[in-house]
């Protein structure tokens, strides 16, 4: 068979071309079409940043007609803004694609119109030859997940804060609770106090009078009797218990019936050194080394000077009962501003202090045998006492409370078994 002319071969290479040209053109036709039927936007951009082909949903994105958008510069058909502001053009997700960056993905506002919407927007460069280079962009709209998740966001902050409300609640139940018990406590331990006061006191008007006719007895005996050396060894040992027992019922009507205070202004420096000079020989007997650490300048309180005293004096003698071996007995005083509430301190009206007052606090503290804690709670209670039978009433921590807490002011005490004790009292200062 002979070869074909030149017409009829180029005739058939023409429709040979045609074909493909259409099959093509239907296969691009198809292409478009599914991804015109994709939710997201997506936009192919020329190496000049200008719209090279888009599909439906980008044109429905910024609402422009066809021919406004093809060769327009994406930029502009698309501004964006983060946390209300707009982008610049040189940091737009296209510009930095085109710049060279090979991906750049971000979530940015876009304003259509009066809504303000939220895309997802990620351009890539794309090779399809090596004279040819793209970028594809590709536009989520996210903008009602956003909202869901604002809408969880707000809802797991609003759960937190109500369970930290809940939580604080409770704290301040339980607070109220624990206030609430150891008022509870405090009255109870008070009608005690009061049942224990009267009892003390009949019992101890009662006791004084025989004591009074045995130490006018002994009296008589050793004035108006002649007596043996051994008859009046006997007589010395009657009278120091009959002194003893009736110094006993002085502090039991001291405990239930206090003195009335004769308060003035004073400097309670001076109420320290006399309290210190009264036992000052027991002191060097008992080989206690005293430590006196005393601000220079201390503001001026009202006391009965002869009460506060008494009170010094008990928590000295205290001390150096409790260093049977010697030891170190250290006084302080000084001005304090209270910084925080606590007990007796601003958290009930009938507290004595206030926060931001300032106070006076003197301290007396030894290097003795301490008092085991499960005792510690029990010392101011009336008759309670850590010391050997014979030793002591157990009223002079609770006549020394009685005395500070009618000044107006707190006493409180620490103590670490075999290390020491430490009694803190706190002042009201002068007005």
């Amino acid at each position: 068979m002979g070869a074909l002319p030149v017409e009829d071969r180029a005739s058939h290479m023409s429709d040979a071309l045609s074909t493909q040209e259409g099959e093509l053109r239907a296969k691009l036709g198809k292409l478009e079409m599914a991804l015109s039927a994709i939710v997201d936007a997506i936009v192919w951009v020329r190496e000049d940043g200008k719209v090279q082909w888009f599909n439906a949903p980008f044109r429905r994105l910024v609402g422009r007609q066809h021919e406004e958008i093809l060769e327009a510069e994406l930029i502009d058909l698309l501004p964006l803004e983060q946390d209300g502001r707009r982008l610049h053009p040189n940091v737009h997700p296209v510009a930095l694609a085109l710049n060279g960056k090979p991906n750049s993905v971000g979530i940015y506002e876009f304003r259509k119109g009066d809504q303000q919407i939220v895309l997802e927007v990620l351009a890539a460069r794309v090779r399809f030859s090596k004279q040819e280079m793209s970028t594809v962009v590709a536009i989520r709209d996210i903008t009602e997940r956003k909202r869901a998740e604002e809408r969880q966001q707000r809802l797991a902050a609003a759960a937190s804060a109500a369970a930290a409300a809940a939580k604080k609640r409770a704290a301040e139940l339980d607070k109220a609770y624990q206030e609430l018990k150891t008022t509870q406590g405090m009255l109870i331990q008070a009608e005690k106090m009061a049942a224990i006061g009267q009892l003390a006191s009949g019992i101890a008007h009662e006791v004084k009078n025989p004591l009074g006719v045995i130490m006018q007895g002994i009296n008589y005996l050793e004035l108006g009797v002649e007596t043996s050396e051994e008859q009046t060894e006997v007589l010395s040992l009657i009278k120091e218990a009959v002194k003893r027992a009736d110094k006993i019922a002085r502090d039991v009507l001291n405990f239930s019936r206090p003195a009335s205070l004769e308060l003035k202004a004073c400097a309670i420096s001076q109420v320290l050194e006399d309290s210190l000079t009264l036992v000052q020989k027991q002191l060097a007997v008992k080989n206690i080394e005293v430590a006196k650490e005393i601000a220079p300048v201390l503001p001026v309180v009202m006391i009965d000077e002869n009460q506060m005293k008494q009170v010094f004096i008990n928590l000295i003698v205290n001390a150096f009962q409790a260093m049977p071996s010697g030891g170190r007995l250290s006084i302080r005083c000084y001005p304090k501003p209270l910084t925080e509430r606590s007990h007796g301190i601003g958290r009930r009206v009938t507290d004595f202090f206030q926060p931001r007052e300032t106070a006076l606090v003197c301290e007396v503290e030894d290097t003795g045998i301490g008092i085991p804690q499960e005792k510690l709670a029990r010392v101011f209670d009336p008759f309670f006492t850590t010391k050997p039978p014979g030793e002591g009433t157990g009223l002079g921590l609770t006549i020394t409370r009685a005395i500070v807490d009618a000044h107006r002011g707190l006493i409180a005490i620490e103590s670490e078994e075999g290390k020491g004790t430490r009694v803190t009292i706190t002042l009201p200062i002068a007005k």
